[in-house]
């Protein structure tokens, strides 16, 4: 990857850090991008890119900044874009950091996670997204970045995380019930982000839906009413709901407004 692109992914990262306060999430997903970004291929295609962009720049000196602009826009979608391929490259691993390190965190954020994530349900969402929607993905990324509204889903998906949370340490409900609230504040904010991706591209909602709702079980999506073209083809668990999506939408907002900030 560029080293313009991947300065820039990694100012990223550390804004979402910030916000997360160093999850296990988080950390996992810094691995992931840290360790995969810079092959030879990535470097071809950001590179390319860019060369593209300083072309048209130089082309049209006088208007600074719409090229600036227009760089900024390129640049947060080669990165995004980077960031789903680096994951695609070896999910695997990357559900094993989930796996090893979720159980020993008491961050807020992990214990949350530690209700929603199962190994099974987070391999079907990312094997769909992999092999059947990673290309129709680049092409509507532009959607993804330029929805400012899913910023409204985040806000009540993070009063729903802190009410489950303080239930946890109230210690009075049982594991199932915990999950089952998990199951219904993740959906809901799975159903409010992918409507506000549709109404900018309907690929764009369909592919999102698709991904979160893999990431749930047979029993959540029975319970919500939810269902997803990866499940149907690759299957699901049957534990109450899994999930280590969340944190992928987080960082696509993050990313959002560091390009909105920067463009």
């Amino acid at each position: 990857m560029g080293s313009t692109s991947f300065s820039f992914l990694l100012a990223v990262l550390s804004l979402c850090s910030s916000v997360t306060s160093q999850s296990v999430a988080q950390n996992c997903l810094n691995a992931q991008i840290r360790n995969n970004l810079q092959d030879a291929d990535g470097d071809n295609i950001i590179n390319n890119n860019n060369n593209n962009l300083n072309n048209d720049n130089n082309n049209n000196g006088n208007d600074n900044n719409g090229n600036e602009n227009q760089i900024n826009q390129q640049r947060a979608e080669d990165v995004t874009i980077a960031a789903f391929e680096s994951i695609c490259r070896n999910y695997e691993n990357y559900i094993t950091c989930f796996e090893g390190r979720l159980p020993l965190s008491n961050q807020p954020a992990d214990r949350f996670l530690q209700l929603v994530f199962t190994r099974g349900n987070m391999e079907v969402a990312y094997q769909g997204l992999c092999t059947l929607d990673l290309q129709e993905l680049r092409n509507v990324i532009r959607c993804v970045l330029s929805t400012p509204e899913v910023r409204r889903c985040y806000n009540n998906f993070n009063r729903g995380v802190n009410q489950v949370v303080n239930l946890i340490n109230q210690n009075q409900l049982p594991a199932v019930t915990l999950q089952e609230l998990a199951c219904n504040v993740s959906v809901g904010r799975y159903r409010c982000e992918t409507a506000v991706y549709a109404q900018c591209d309907p690929a764009a909602g369909r592919i999102m839906r698709d991904f979160f709702y893999a990431g749930v079980t047979n029993d959540c999506r029975e319970d919500t009413g939810v269902t997803s073209r990866y499940t149907a083809k690759f299957g699901g668990t049957a534990q109450i709901v899994g999930s280590g999506l969340l944190l992928v939408g987080c960082f696509i907002l993050c990313l959002m407004s560091s390009y909105q900030t920067n463009g």
